[in-house]
């Protein structure tokens, strides 16, 4: 797999990642949070006095203040100083979210890697393989998610029923693939063949162009699903893959047809 080098196309992966955290940041802003039940430590938050860690005013602060810091840093105003400091307040906002929200929520993890990444480019770091760490960031997300379900559960993990009932508590009502897998524990069972399938083996996507469509095809169709059941808004992840994997080969072939 190999990326563009030109400075338009990282510029574009730059624009890309800082906008998505700038949506993500926006929809922690808007999610309730938990207010009863007992505190766990689930983040650097965690460790804060509880007035302070639970401090909903404080988070307001911290997530505007982060939006503006990556705002300045997308438009290029001292990356240097905004790169840092839009890295140090998004992990702060997501800290104090992930410590309150109501329900668990690991959007955040990859894009937090990747403005650290995009920080240490601004100080000339990381220049000759900084695709090829983003790349393995991205793959990362899938790859652990699903030898993490083989790790504790084997292949048993594929069983219909477990799909059955998280769909059926945490599911869209309305959601046609859900009434789809409620009524048929065999699709249940596929789909979380496929799944897995997918997540162990998302390192294909550094393969032959044959696997990597393959795979490319089965993420929009995973990204597709969740969105269909769930709505967790995960669609961010997928448009930094298809940004990483198919666009380069897109450009690729446009090339040859000019050439």
């Amino acid at each position: 797999m190999k990326w563009p080098v030109s400075e338009k196309y990282l510029a574009g992966f730059k624009a890309l990642t800082l906008a998505s955290v700038i949506a993500l940041l926006f929809d922690q802003l808007f999610i309730p949070w938990r207010t009863e039940g007992q505190i766990q430590v689930v983040s650097l938050a965690g460790w804060l006095p509880e007035n302070i860690m639970s401090s909903y005013p404080l988070f307001q602060a911290v997530t505007v203040a982060g939006i503006v810091g990556v705002g300045l840093w997308l438009f290029n105003f001292f990356p240097k100083v905004t790169s840092i400091l839009s890295v140090i307040l998004f992990v702060l906002s997501t800290s104090l979210y992930l410590q309150n929200e109501p329900f668990g929520d690991h959007r955040q993890s990859v894009f937090c890697l990747l403005m650290i990444l995009l920080a240490a480019r601004e100080y000339r770091l990381v220049q000759h393989y900084f695709f090829q760490v983003a790349a393995g960031i991205v793959i990362s997300f899938y790859f652990l998610a699903g030898w993490e379900k083989v790790f504790y559960s084997g292949l048993a993990w594929i069983n219909g029923t477990s799909l059955q009932i998280f769909v059926h508590y945490t599911g869209n009502e309305r959601s046609v693939l859900r009434r789809l897998i409620l009524h048929n524990v065999d699709v249940a069972r596929v789909l979380q063949a496929g799944i897995l399938i997918l997540e162990c083996g998302s390192f294909l996507l550094f393969g032959s162009r044959g696997l990597r469509r393959l795979w490319l095809v089965g993420l929009v169709g995973f990204h597709v699903g969740i969105e269909e059941i769930f709505g967790y808004r995960y669609f961010l992840h997928l448009l930094v893959v298809l940004y990483l994997f198919a666009l380069p080969d897109w450009m690729d072939r446009k090339h040859d047809k000019i050439a």
